[in-house]
């Protein structure tokens, strides 16, 4: 089971975001000791990989649902390819760095919807930032009284801010999961431990035809954990799909491949990587 392409090599993970970011706290995670370099967007991540080199990249929040560009490059980068996933407990705290009450609080737009409940029963103010870290930085070097931002704790600590409020997401579930994406070619050998298989597609624009694949799932058995669709530019209201879907140890799915190649116009196995818990 895998991919082309040896993670013991990494000697380098890139991230989306600036240093302090969840990203980076999945990357160190992920690849202990190796050196983690932030991007400023995905597609700056993806273009940054090479020999040597992968990218642990979110792609859905358990509140905020799916992070679509990743997906989306992830379609347009055929070379690269997903060797495992991380789940990422993501834990909000409000920072400061002055002590006048707290009239807004800076993040980026995700973060301060997961807090929406938390920030107006406290009149704050959400003010959007591109990025959490990046939005800790902010409050740091301007340090305006009553300014906050919502990020981690390592963020807090990397800018020297006072964390006034703990955890205050609207829900303490709030999980990111992260995928690991390095340049390579997938294999698809039954797995040896429960795994997941990364999928994306384009069928028929005609009744029936996403049915189809998803009958050719279901006759053997396997879950489909997340399934979600995007338009096709230049092709009106036409989509293509994403998916998800967990194989057992030991199952084959090379029939089910065959199966779908003849029910899709186009289909892209992202990866077969291990399957994570969500813990």
């Amino acid at each position: 089971m895998g991919v082309g392409g040896d993670p013991s090599e990494v000697l380098q993970v890139l991230y989306q975001g600036e240093p302090g970011a969840y990203s980076e706290e999945a990357a160190q995670r992920l690849f202990p000791g190796v050196p983690a370099t932030g991007r400023p967007t995905f597609a700056a991540a993806f273009a940054g990989l090479g020999a040597g080199r992968a990218a642990v990249l979110p792609v859905e929040n358990s509140l905020g649902g799916v992070v679509q560009e990743v997906s989306d490059l992830l379609w347009a980068h055929p070379e690269v390819v997903v060797l495992g996933e991380h789940f990422l407990p993501v834990r909000h705290q409000l920072l400061t760095a002055t002590s006048a009450p707290v009239r807004r609080a800076l993040s980026h737009p995700q973060a301060l919807a997961q807090c929406a409940g938390f920030l107006a029963e406290r009149g704050i103010e959400p003010v959007p930032h591109p990025d959490t870290a990046g939005a800790a930085r902010w409050v740091a070097e301007h340090q305006v009284p009553g300014e906050a931002a919502i990020a981690s704790a390592a963020a807090a600590a990397r800018y020297g801010l006072r964390v006034v409020a703990e955890d205050i997401a609207d829900r303490a579930s709030n999980r990111t999961r992260f995928l690991v994406c390095l340049p390579g070619t997938v294999r698809l050998a039954p797995p040896a431990l429960p795994a997941k298989l990364s999928l994306g597609f384009v069928t028929a624009h005609s009744p029936g035809a996403l049915a189809a694949v998803l009958l050719e799932c279901s006759q053997r058995r396997l879950n489909l954990s997340r399934l979600d669709s995007r338009p096709i530019p230049d092709l009106p209201f036409e989509y293509r799909f994403y998916a998800d879907l967990e194989l057992d140890p030991g199952q084959d799915c090379s029939q089910l491949m065959a199966a779908l190649g003849g029910l899709t116009s186009e289909l892209r196995v992202f990866g077969l990587y291990p399957r994570a818990l969500a813990t």
